[in-house]
């Protein structure tokens, strides 16, 4: 107890020096909020928006204002107390909405606002949406796990509240993007990573169930290690350095081999993969440790959890670590190194797995050493606000500038954990920070801009709207890059029509049609477009 007193002390003792010896070097410059978004549907009274924004990526020449994000499985309910004990859920989440599709987001930062321009849904090889639930059992999921899609006051009813298991369920929480413009995300379910190509269908998907029967021709085995993952804490991060190798990181300790030996450890893995050879390597992260004396608010060693990462170059990344228990809430982001770090395995040291090594100690004493860190910033001491919760994206504009996002869970809540979500007022945010002096990112490697993805969004751009946003204008101007006669309607984004359709002839690149606005209110709305060679749809944001 006396060292653990005395680490805490060094700890606090550091951060309070860290803070006052920089935070005024770090500015918190803007909060934006996604005020505006598509719905999903309604469940228990509670009308439900895309939201979730568990990752984060800037898009390259977009001048930091233009991001990748995407949607985790979508609406789950905290579900282990719900119904009676005689048909009680066997996995604690609900799904309101089996169906949906989990979804990548093109997202603009104006004004005060998080913009939606794109979404696209995730796909099977099929090119079918994916859904957000349960894998099948002995691939994510045991066999008694379950996933209810609502509660039930009979239990009768329960067996017709279950989903199906699906073999392309996908838990997406994080995001980058590759020199060729494919999607990379990770996810938590299995957890695995995926390759997706520019339509967001799936190429690859590297998994530690490949070499099992029932396995899909495009799993990729990685270290079969990583079933171990606790539940519901699989790869919560994931990037890729500018040499193209995909790096991940496991979000809590592997239970490997037991569930006693991961929560009683502070080492994390992560994963390198080399996407050409689809060769792997393992490194060991530390976590924290224990903090505060015993008690309800006391961080143990289960409570650490890693939120997004991403790349500065080949070897250094920025990485963000949180815990919070009872009034103690911790979220914190490092620079971590790997260049001078061992390479791990998942076979035995001693008879002892990495993770029984538990801390900086046992792994010295079988020879390993664990990546670097260096603390570059308490989020709550420089501007996060605490109401957000989870700190679960992250990006770099440049060497003098971030920006994390936060995972909102729908804008809901269950605190009774009986399957009944409870509305909140959060709000996904965009929140973008400043670095100045000693805490600006030394040898940051900016990424390219992937060709293809520009040159697919400028065959898209076919029909223009301008401005968009519509920012204190009655009328918008649209033109096209092809002549034509063109259609326009606008509906909002629960599809009724809310202005007269707009028909008129265009030539290519003039603006031959005006759209007048005036009479519709501040919100998100949807311009539909047709003519004899393009049509298309416009989210079009109204902010008189």
């Amino acid at each position: 107890m006396k060292k653990t007193v005395t680490n805490t002390i060094l700890s606090v003792a550091a951060l309070l020096c860290l803070h006052n010896s920089s935070s005024a070097q770090i500015t918190k410059i803007a909060d934006y909020k996604n005020n505006y978004s598509a719905t999903i549907g309604t469940f228990d009274g509670i009308t439900f928006r895309e939201a979730g924004f568990s990752a984060l990526y800037v898009i390259p020449g977009t001048d930091g204002k233009e991001f990748w994000t995407c949607s985790d499985r979508g609406v789950n309910v905290d579900c282990g107390s719900a119904n009676t004990s005689s048909c009680r859920p066997t996995y604690d989440k609900l799904f309101c909405f089996p169906s949906y599709a989990p979804k990548i987001h093109r997202v603009r930062i104006q004004g005060d606002s998080v913009q939606i321009l794109k979404t696209l849904s995730i796909r099977r090889p099929d090119k079918t949406p994916t859904v957000g639930y349960l894998l099948p059992t002995g691939f994510g999921s045991t066999a008694t796990e379950q996933a209810s899609t609502d509660t039930v006051q009979d239990c009768t009813n329960f067996a017709s509240k279950i989903a199906p298991k699906d073999a392309w369920s996908i838990d997406c929480e994080a995001i980058s993007v590759d020199k060729k413009g494919n999607f990379w995300l990770a996810e938590e379910n299995g957890p695995s990573v995926w390759k997706l190509d520019t339509n967001a269908v799936v190429q690859k998907r590297y998994s530690p169930y490949a070499n099992l029967s029932g396995a899909q021709p495009q799993d990729v085995l990685i270290d079969t290690c990583f079933k171990y993952r606790k539940n519901n804490r699989g790869f919560e991060n994931m990037t890729i350095s500018p040499s193209g190798k995909v790096y991940a990181i496991i979000q809590s300790p592997l239970l490997y081999p037991t569930k006693a030996v991961g929560e009683a450890s502070r080492v994390h893995r992560i994963i390198e993969i080399d996407p050409v050879t689809n060769a792997t390597r393992m490194f060991a992260y530390l976590n924290d440790g224990v903090i505060g004396a015993s008690g309800a608010n006391q961080i143990r060693l289960q409570d650490w959890k890693l939120g997004d990462m991403t790349a500065i170059n080949d070897s250094t990344f920025l990485v963000l670590e949180a815990a919070a228990r009872g009034t103690t809430d911790i979220k914190r982001m490092y620079r971590i190194n790997i260049a001078s770090a061992t390479v791990i395995s998942s076979g035995l040291y001693g008879g002892l797995t990495a993770e029984a090594l538990v801390d900086s100690a046992g792994l010295a004493g079988a020879g390993i050493k664990a990546v670097e860190k260096t603390l570059v910033m308490d989020l709550l001491a420089n501007g996060w606000d605490a109401s957000l919760d989870k700190a679960e994206g992250i990006t770099i504009i440049n060497d003098s500038t971030i920006a994390l996002c936060n995972d909102n869970d729908f804008g809901q809540t269950c605190p009774s954990a009986n399957g009944v979500p409870v509305a909140t007022t959060n709000l996904s945010h965009i929140v973008v920070y400043g670095l100045k002096g000693a805490n600006k990112i030394p040898n940051f490697i900016a990424p390219s801009v992937p060709v293809s993805v520009r040159d697919i969004e400028q065959r898209k751009l076919s029909v223009n709207l301008y401005p968009n946003p519509a920012a204190d204008k009655a009328v918008l101007s649209i033109s096209a890059a092809t002549a034509g006669t063109i259609t326009v309607i606008v509906t909002d984004i629960q599809g009724r029509e809310m202005i007269a359709p707009v028909k008129g002839a265009m030539q290519a690149g003039t603006q031959q049609l005006e759209l007048n606005i005036a009479s519709l209110q501040n919100g998100l709305y949807f311009v539909r477009y047709q003519s004899e060679s393009v049509s298309g749809t416009i989210r079009m944001v109204v902010m008189h």
